[in-house]
């Protein structure tokens, strides 16, 4: 297994300064684990995001452009897409923020924990073991309350951490549900569009899901956060009462 390939995707919107510094953590990864590749898809940066990452790029990174903004679903759709083309079953997809908060160092945990046959590994804030810096108590209070609510109302066996977008995925599986879904796959615009792929792969019989603790560092973001607050509220609410009583 640790000859497969990992394709990580990182959809990005103005991250000049946090982009690069995650990108350098990377080649310290591949040192462990040769068979990586990054798929960064530039959602319309205005600030030089492009530049920033085409002067460290090497030929295991790659730039996939949107010529202009189209939010964080369709930035999935496209790395989803372009990973697809590129793992062969067997191999995995790896999905994480690009502002430097996700450590891609925690890929042997993620790996490990495919090795007992799941389909999904989470990187989760609400693990023993997991760690967070700096995160804004609103912030966490809906992290919090989003984790409860869906466990209480349309749970999912093994998924407690139901938005972080910081995932490893087998790609058959991913493969399979992109196939049955077609264009529905992701059809949340925004960042409940993260929750809405949990159910999507469910589809799947036999699907199984597990978490490992994450080590969240939001102390290292720079520039301001690109979510919107109260709409992520709205969504995720909506997504929760659309999914109610779901059990798998």
């Amino acid at each position: 297994m640790d000859l497969a390939k990992v394709i990580t995707i990182l959809p990005a919107y103005n991250e000049v300064q946090e982009l690069p510094l995650l990108l350098e953590q990377y080649k310290s990864v591949k040192e462990t684990h040769p068979n990586l590749y990054v798929v960064v898809i530039d959602d319309g940066s205005t600030d030089g995001t492009v530049e920033a990452v085409n002067k460290i790029k090497t030929d295991w990174m790659e730039v996939l452009p949107h010529g202009t903004n189209q939010g964080l679903a369709q930035g999935m759709r496209t790395g989803f897409a372009r990973a697809l083309e590129l793992a062969a079953d067997g191999d995995f997809v790896m999905a994480m923020d690009a502002d430097n908060t996700h450590m891609p160092d925690q890929l042997p945990q993620l790996l490990e924990k495919m090795r007992e046959g799941n389909d999904v590994v989470i990187a989760s804030r609400f693990r023993k073991g997991a760690k967070m810096y700096g995160i804004p108590p609103h912030r966490q209070l809906f992290s919090r309350g989003v984790s409860v609510l869906f466990q209480l109302f349309a749970p999912m066996r093994g998924v407690r951490d139901f938005s972080c977008g910081y995932r490893l995925y087998r790609a058959e599986t991913l493969r399979q549900s992109m196939a049955h879904w077609g264009d529905d796959f992701i059809s949340e615009d925004g960042f409940a569009g993260m929750t809405e792929i949990l159910y999507k792969l469910n589809v799947n019989p036999g699907a199984r899901f597990a978490e490992v603790p994450m080590t969240l560092r939001y102390d290292q973001k720079i520039g301001a956060t690109k979510m919107p607050f109260l709409q992520n509220i709205k969504d995720m609410f909506r997504l929760m009462w659309q999914n109610r009583g779901y059990r798998k």
